[in-house]
Order: structure tokens, then C-alpha cells, then sequence
């Protein structure tokens, strides 16, 4: 199977992956893998974690981080399904994708460009979405200057980031429809 063994941008690939790895399990997940025992009480052994999502709520108020299935006010149910999303999928991707990139070190093959690609697209989309229900939040508790420092230092990267992985992951997998196509014209010419 041929790989793509592009080493800068698989670098940054695994920095990536590197880089969400933690967020997820210490900050998107907290609350949802993890019994409280576990992070609530000081001394704790995520009590750390706990603290800076804490403070970050402290902060910025964000009504997503705060998301809890018990807590849902009806138009944001959506985010029960982005957990789910986040823990069944985005979570064994970046898994994978660290095994991959950083202890395989092979390169991609087209199976695994074509499930980055789902993973970038999806995690781009779901940020789209909480980007722009950022923007109907109450003028009255969000002021226009917090929604836009929410849209676009908090959610913006977690957004382009991804998007950016998508073009290149389907640059990729055009490249190898391109060169499947080539090849089959030279069969057929023969």
C-alpha cells in the first residue's frame, strides 16, 4: 500500500493529535469519562484539570463547556450527540493517529487519509456550529466583544485547524484517484 510519508505536514499532523489528546481527556471529556472522585475534590488526581476548566468557565461563561445532558435547555441537545461524537470517534481517531504518525512512523495510507479526512471534517463542522451558535447567545450576558474573543481566539483555531487538515488529507486522496486513473490509462493504451 503506498504512503505519503510528507513529513513536515505529518509532523504537524502529530502535533496536532498531540495537542488534542490532553483537551479531550482532561477538558471536552472531563465530566463525561471520568467519576468525580476522579477530578472534584482538591488533591484529586485531575483536580488540575478540573481547576482550569473551571477557571475557564469562570472567565468566559461558555454555555458549551458547561454542557451537561442534565442541564440542556432544549436548542442545545446537539451537544449530547457532539460528546458522543468526540468520545466514540474523535478520540480513537487522534489514538490512532498518534500510533500512526508518531510510533509507526510509515507515513498515511489512503485508509488513513481518507479517516483523517472524515476526523478534520467532522471536527470542523461541529466547531462551525458551536461558532456560530455563539453569535445567538444573550446580548444581555454576552457581550459582542466576548462573542467575538469566544468565535475567534477560543473556537476559531479548532475550526481553520481542522479545515486545513481536510484540504490537505483530500489532496492527498485526489493525488491517488490521479495517479489510479494515469494508471489505468496506460493499461488500456497498451
Amino acid at each position: 500500500m503506498a504512503t505519503y510519508t510528507n513529513s513536515w505536514k505529518n509532523k504537524a499532523l502529530l502535533g496536532w493529535f498531540m495537542l488534542q489528546l490532553p483537551i479531550i481527556l482532561f477538558m471536552d471529556l472531563l465530566d463525561y469519562i471520568w467519576p468525580a472522585w476522579v477530578y472534584q475534590p482538591e488533591g484529586a488526581p485531575l483536580h488540575a484539570a478540573y481547576s482550569v476548566k473551571e477557571w475557564y468557565i469562570g472567565k468566559y461563561g461558555d454555555p458549551i463547556v458547561q454542557w451537561t445532558a442534565e442541564a440542556a435547555s432544549g436548542h442545545d441537545s446537539w451537544m449530547g450527540l457532539f460528546m458522543h461524537l468526540e468520545f466514540l470517534f474523535l478520540l480513537p481517531t487522534v489514538l490512532y493517529g498518534l500510533y500512526r504518525l508518531g510510533v509507526q512512523r510509515r507515513g498515511t495510507s489512503g485508509a488513513d487519509e481518507l479517516l483523517f479526512f472524515v476526523y478534520a471534517l467532522e471536527m470542523a463542522l461541529t466547531t462551525l456550529m458551536c461558532i456560530y451558535d455563539v453569535s445567538y447567545w444573550d446580548a444581555a450576558a454576552y457581550s459582542a466583544k466576548l462573542k467575538r474573543e469566544l468565535q475567534v481566539q477560543i473556537y476559531g483555531p479548532w475550526c481553520v485547524i481542522p479545515a486545513l487538515i481536510a484540504i490537505d488529507m483530500a489532496t492527498r486522496i485526489l493525488g491517488r484517484i490521479a495517479a489510479a486513473d494515469a494508471a489505468a490509462g496506460a493499461r488500456k493504451s497498451q
